[in-house]
This record gives structure tokens, C-alpha cells and sequence, in this order.
């Protein structure tokens, strides 16, 4: 699978030609990763490698509207690397994963592109995949990707406290699932 087509996202395997001077920025950006398990220690390209394999599914986010929220022209469609999503650890025998997801480019936060990427990616998980359920953590206080998985009809069903440390202080993780046929 190359793609997932969304109304103003594309999907796309994520490749090497995605690991670019941005990308790493974005990795290495503190308000990007913020509320992420990852990416919280500097990293260089070298220390990138492809996650895509049997048990891990990742896509570059592709955007066709402009920061400003314009329709880009025709030709621009998906032209924009805007962030990453992924279904991790999946397990074929129990039939789940867990989605993660960063939107990178700070200009197009706010503007319903996780809501559509989630979306994107848990249907292709539960009906394409024949995947019975897929999870999501959120670290408390992270509202708008709690927002983005209720959206998108997952449920909560617990927190675990002092699960993420950050800034001097820990913080609990949320814990989200969506079963197939919801």
C-alpha cells in the first residue's frame, strides 16, 4: 500500500527521501514533540532508519492546502510533506497495533489534519488490515489530540499516572481504543 487518499491529505509510504533537513528539525524541535513518547533526545540522520517493516506501517503525511488554508493548484496536490503517522507494534496473531502521530509542520496545527490522518489510517487498520482493534496514548494534557481520537471514535479506557516525564514534572498517559466494526 503507497497511499491513502483523504479530502485534503494523501498518505504515503514513508521512505528514506523523506528523512530531509526538515524532517530531522522537526524531530528535533521541543514544541513538536512536546506531547510525543519519541523524539525527545537530539538525533541526527544517521541515527534515522526506515521503521517500515512487517510489524510497523508508517506514512509521510502529504497536505494540498497551503499554510494559509488555500487550495493549492492542481498540479501542488499532496505536495506538502507535513508530518508523520504510523501503526506500531502490530500483532498479527491478536489482531491490533497503535497508532502515532506528528504533525511537524506547526503551520498546519489546529486545522484537522491528525483528525483526518487518524481516521485515514484506523480505517485502513481495521478494514483493510483485518486489524480487531487499534490503541492510541496520549499524555495528559495534550487536548487537542485527545480531541482528534474522539473525533474519530475511539474511547478511553484508562490513565496511567506519571507515565511521561517532561519539564520537571511527570504526567499521566491516556490510553484510547477503537474496535473493528464501531
Amino acid at each position: 500500500m503507497t497511499y491513502l487518499v483523504g479530502k485534503d491529505i494523501k498518505l504515503v509510504k514513508f521512505t528514506d527521501r523523506f528523512i530531509t533537513a526538515k524532517y530531522i528539525d522537526w524531530l528535533n524541535d521541543q514544541d513538536v514533540n512536546r506531547y510525543l513518547f519519541t523524539g525527545r533526545i537530539p538525533i541526527s540522520k544517521e541515527e534515522i532508519t526506515n521503521r517500515n517493516d512487517g510489524n510497523n506501517i508508517m506514512f509521510a503525511i502529504m497536505c494540498k492546502l497551503s499554510a494559509d488554508g488555500d487550495a493549492l493548484v492542481e498540479e501542488e496536490f499532496y505536495s506538502e510533506f507535513i508530518g508523520t503517522i504510523s501503526l506500531n507494534g502490530i500483532d498479527w496473531i491478536i489482531r491490533k497495533g497503535e497508532i502515532g502521530y506528528m504533525i511537524g509542520e506547526k503551520s498546519h496545527w489546529g486545522a484537522g489534519i491528525a483528525t483526518e490522518a487518524v481516521k485515514l489510517v484506523s480505517d485502513y487498520a481495521l478494514n483493510r488490515l483485518n486489524l480487531h482493534k487499534v490503541e492510541a496514548g496520549v499524555v495528559e494534557g495534550n487536548i487537542g489530540s485527545i480531541k482528534v481520537l474522539e473525533k474519530n471514535g475511539f474511547k478511553e479506557y484508562t490513565v496511567i499516572p506519571d507515565d511521561y516525564w517532561f519539564e520537571g514534572k511527570y504526567y499521566g498517559a491516556h490510553r484510547f481504543y477503537k474496535l473493528q466494526g464501531w
